[in-house]
């Protein structure tokens, strides 16, 4: 009953033409906007590294080729316009004509190729962008003319607008040789977009003014400032005393004190984050798990049995309702109900330790066994706190869990480098479709692949969505392949987030799916 209610509470976000409250008041300050978010960028260089906390600070000063509006659905961006040719593995953009970097260089469509080709090797990156151009031939994509850039792909790709919607585009005058150390001293941070970057303290604060150039709708602020707070009682404390106008990343259980406070107004909504455990499925012996007395075992986590056990063990409903305080939605899957691929057929497994034992017996571990599991404590809504309550249901089940949790930092390299057994995730589809999702997390070669899971079945539906033209048809396919990986309980979601904003009376805020803050979604009444 607590799942339909939260999500009746929150269903009228999805349309966008809702998804702004009003606030009362002046803010203080008001040609400079405070806002304090949870999580530390890693670069200012807009190809370093995907992530949220980098990639929402970047779309402040540079653009994307293609947009996404507040629905998630593509708009132009840097190109006004976009077609498949005749081959259907060639599409055409027309781009915008002048438009200038921050530096006074003309954009141009070497820029944009530039940055594709950049985006697949960024020097020293832990992570890049390269999965968005996994189906694009760089290569045989070229420059007809300044305004013009055909890109090629591998097969037919219906969805290439949308993953360009999510690269950042940056100037050809870098050159190769550019290091992100140039990106975070300002030398080489300038775009096209509505702001421009003005300093950067790692860890502490980012900070941006006004581009009057701006080819598209004028920066609402003279001056943004990000505060990196990573605690949340912090946070909410930056906001009541003035420190901060706006503060991401509310923490749920403050949400009532501060909907009851008149000076300060919530705004909610659901976002396509979807939180999991990835498994290590493929080694013989995992790291992190042994015998109750401590001896090596074969790793468990190879028996879909056991996987099947753990899944029924964490109770999502509880998980939402206690950890959460009601702001997450409970899941089995990557899509939120309303957006493309979601499948209302995949059940949420019912919470049953009694069945759940009975599983690990029949997989040879009637007493369970000993497992670390690991989590960030910097990163998602209340993700210590996830992780603690993960540990006690599946204590219930005899498994014997030690919670290991680390900053965001490194947690990441440390996932790819598969040094983790059972390891908390966030994904959010950043294209506003299950591909954008499943593609790093499940597909064999990927390097967002935790667990190192493969299906033959799945990949072949996952492939056939991808090359398929027809949008319900696609659909469908997202949804089989979806129903296959799920089957084999690769990976064990527990909800989809809803994300809050607070601020300060005197402006609106509109509300982002994509969990993405950015300045000028907070307006002045």
């Amino acid at each position: 009953m607590m799942i339909f209610s939260l999500k009746r509470r929150f269903s009228k976000w999805l349309a966008p033409a809702l998804a702004a409250a009003m606030f009362l008041g002046t803010p203080a300050g008001a040609q400079t906007l405070t806002i304090a978010v949870a999580t530390a960028p890693t670069s200012m260089d807009p190809l370093f590294q995907q992530l949220n906390s980098n990639h929402e600070l970047a779309l402040h000063v540079y653009d994307t080729l293609v947009m996404l509006d507040e629905s998630m659905k593509v708009k132009p961006g840097l190109a006004q316009r976009w077609q498949p040719l005749a081959d259907p593995t060639l599409w055409e953009f027309k781009l915008r004509r002048d438009v200038k970097f921050h530096d006074g260089s003309p954009f141009t469509a070497h820029d944009v190729l530039f940055s594709y080709r950049r985006a697949m090797n960024v020097p020293g990156a832990p992570s890049t962008y390269s999965r968005a151009l996994v189906g694009v031939d760089l290569d045989k994509s070229r420059v007809v003319d300044d305004y013009t850039l055909q890109v090629a792909t591998k097969g037919p790709y219906p969805l290439l607008p949308r993953f360009l919607s999510g690269i950042p585009i940056v100037s050809r005058t870098l050159g190769a040789a550019v290091t992100s150390r140039e990106f975070n001293d300002g030398s080489k941070a300038f775009g096209t977009g509505p702001y421009k970057f003005e300093r950067y303290v790692p860890a502490d604060r980012v900070s941006f003014v006004a581009n009057p150039a701006y080819w598209g709708t004028k920066p609402h602020w003279q001056r943004v400032v990000f505060r990196v707070v990573t605690s949340g009682p912090t946070r909410v404390a930056a906001l009541l005393s003035g420190d901060a106008d706006v503060i991401a990343s509310v923490p749920p259980a403050d949400v009532p004190t501060l909907e009851r406070n008149p000076n300060v107004t919530v705004t909610c909504g659901p976002s396509t984050r979807v939180i999991y455990w990835a498994m290590d499925v493929t080694r013989e012996q995992a790291q992190h798990i042994t015998a109750k007395d401590g001896k090596p075992i074969a790793n468990p986590l190879r028996d879909l049995r056991v996987r099947q056990a753990l899944s029924m063990a964490i109770d999502r409903a509880g998980m939402v309702r206690t950890v959460m305080n009601s702001m997450a939605i409970a899941t089995n899957q990557f899509a939120s109900e309303g957006f493309d691929g979601y499948n209302p057929a995949i059940a949420i497994p019912e919470n049953d330790v009694a069945r759940a034992r009975r599983l690990l017996a029949e997989a040879g571990y009637p007493n369970g066994f000993k497992m670390t599991i690991h989590a960030t404590n910097d990163r998602y809504v209340n993700d210590s706190q996830q992780a603690q309550a993960v540990a006690q249901m599946l204590a219930r089940i005899g498994v014997e869990v030690t919670v290991e949790l680390q900053p965001v930092a490194n947690y990441f390299n440390k996932a790819r480098a598969k040094e983790f057994t059972f390891a908390m995730v966030g994904f959010a589809m950043v294209t506003g479709e299950t591909s954008s999702v499943v593609t790093p997390a499940l597909l064999a070669n990927s390097v967002n692949n935790y667990g190192g899971w493969k299906n033959d079945r799945f990949e072949a539906a996952f492939q056939r969505a991808m090359t398929t033209v027809a949008p319900a048809e696609h659909v469908r396919l997202l949804q089989e392949a979806t129903a296959i990986a799920m089957a084999d309980v690769p990976i064990i979601p527990t909800h989809t987030q809803v994300a809050c904003w607070a601020g300060r009376t005197g402006l609106k805020i509109a509300t982002a799916a994509d969990e993405n803050t950015f300045a000028d979604a907070f307006t002045r009444k």
